[in-house]
């Protein structure tokens, strides 16, 4: 019963495949078909590693649309590599891919359709990544299915996996940020936006978070170096992996969960709505920690609207319980922008006359911030 309810539902939304005439899994998708595909081009194409071979051809003969497909990309048909940026983990690269992604069947050219031709993509690379050792591939691997699971859902579009054969470095692609991440977005451009442009980003950000917790996961890497901006207020997720800012039951007694994603999340909307990241000025080491713990709260240089303070600081609240869920946030960000709200337009007013002469955060003239410095285990 449950597969034919599931077929029809398809029927609706996707129509039918135009070959087997049995319903779409996705738009444009005929997962039985488009298997079948990928399973005669398997010859063509190999990583040189079967553990990550095995890995593309299974998640290919599994997807039910073009966003849970990624590809082995051969490293020469990517142009123009350019280096971007070193990251506490990854470095990062961009270059142009002339081929594109596979969006759907072309029925006529009996070939792949793909989009974005001729376009950026990023590259990353983990730099203590080590593929002879089967932890390190096994956790590469994993961030890579994590990620694609929420492709289209507020984190950043996989297209799959490449390899420098020189170096013998393998790397994620892709898509490319055009403003980089969100801390090089706001260093840029903070003058520019608008209190509704800094509600939107935050916005985007807790849409694919609270996608994230609706799967019973944790992003457990959620900090502005992790999150990409593709235009001005568009903001996805990336980096599946390892540990962002720590809310204090974390750095207390070493426990993760959703409310930590919540804490982590609050400093964010302090550097979005500020430029200044929590702690800015003072150094991130041991005594940093045990302040935090005894309820320290980072410094606001920038009025905020009390309503978007507010929430903010519900977002710390040293109780992990009062915090707002991601689902919460996401409504109440997404009423703040869409909604006819005087009481926040007048606060926003408010706060603009006193932000008149504000002087945006200058990573230049502070050095002290270091995101790795919150991780330290203080178990």
């Amino acid at each position: 019963m449950q597969i034919k309810y599931l077929s029809s539902e398809n029927f609706k939304k996707y129509g039918k495949c135009k070959e087997c005439q049995q319903a779409n899994t996705g738009l444009k998708w005929c997962n039985s078909c488009n298997s079948k595909r990928f399973q005669e081009e398997f010859h063509k194409w190999t990583s040189g590693d079967k553990e990550i071979d095995e890995f593309i051809q299974r998640i290919q003969l599994m997807a039910n649309n073009h966003e849970e497909v990624i590809e082995w990309i051969p490293f020469d048909g990517l142009k123009n590599i350019t280096y971007l940026t070193e990251g506490g983990f990854s470095s990062v690269y961009k270059a142009i891919w002339p081929v594109g992604y596979i969006d759907s069947w072309n029925y006529k050219e009996k070939n792949w359709k793909r989009e974005s031709q001729w376009e950026y993509v990023c590259l990353k690379i983990l730099k203590s990544l080590d593929f002879f050792k089967d932890t390190d591939k096994s956790n590469f691997l994993q961030e890579i299915k994590n990620q694609l699971k929420f492709r289209g859902k507020g984190a950043i579009a996989v297209y799959g996996l490449t390899k420098n054969p020189i170096e013998n470095e393998y790397f994620i692609v892709m898509k490319y940020a055009t403003y980089g991440n969100l801390r090089k977005m706001l260093d840029n451009n903070f003058k520019k936006l608008s209190w509704i442009q800094k509600i939107r980003i935050l916005y985007y950000i807790s849409n694919g978070l609270a996608n994230i917790h609706e799967a019973n996961l944790m992003h457990c890497d959620i900090h502005p170096g992790n999150i990409v901006n593709v235009s001005l207020t568009s903001s996805y997720i990336s980096d599946f992996e390892f540990m962002g800012y720590l809310a204090t039951e974390t750095l207390s007694r070493g426990e993760y969960t959703r409310e930590s994603d919540i804490y982590s999340f609050g400093m964010i909307m302090l550097e979005v709505f500020t430029s200044y990241p929590p702690y800015y000025n003072i150094p991130h080491d041991e005594n940093l920690v045990k302040m935090i713990c005894d309820g320290l709260k980072p410094e606001i240089k920038y009025k905020i609207p009390q309503l978007l303070k507010d929430l903010m600081n519900k977002c710390w609240d040293i109780s992990p319980f009062n915090r707002p869920t991601s689902y919460e946030l996401e409504v109440q960000l997404e009423n703040f922008v869409n909604g006819d709200n005087s009481e926040l337009e007048e606060q926003i007013k408010e706060a603009d006359e006193v932000n008149k002469n504000f002087k945006p955060y200058n990573p230049h003239l502070y050095s002290l911030w270091d995101s790795e410095l919150l991780r330290l285990d203080f178990s």
